[in-house]
């Protein structure tokens, strides 16, 4: 962990994720990035909107306040954030993005709610 810029516990539903001897994980670069634009969503209160929706045409207004919240991020390179649902697997949602220094990441929104 020396050449880390970002590094940060993995955290998974809502709890520290621990390894075979119960010492915390950790997330580095990129991964900590894909990690804090999930909980930004969570925590903004978009995640249950996006997931809730049945129809209702809230759906297109939630992805672009996630758009915007996602690019509010300065590891994230504007004009490059993807949400889209899992067309296999209705009411799975997934947020895309390029990070500037560390490539692309896809991130699902449900599995952290």
């Amino acid at each position: 962990m020396n050449n880390e810029k970002y590094s940060d516990l993995h955290i998974k539903n809502g709890d520290v994720v621990l390894d075979a001897g119960n010492n915390p994980m950790y997330l580095i670069d990129r991964d900590v990035i894909a990690q804090d634009v999930v909980h930004a969503i969570i925590e903004a209160g978009l995640a249950n909107l996006l997931i809730s929706d049945r129809g209702t045409g809230v759906n297109a207004d939630t992805q672009t306040r996630i758009k915007l919240l996602v690019e509010d991020d300065v590891r994230i390179m504007p004009g490059t954030v993807i949400v889209q649902e899992n067309e296999n697997k209705k009411g799975e949602w997934w947020v895309s993005a390029q990070t500037i220094e560390f490539g692309d990441f896809s991130s699902n929104i449900n599995a952290a709610v």
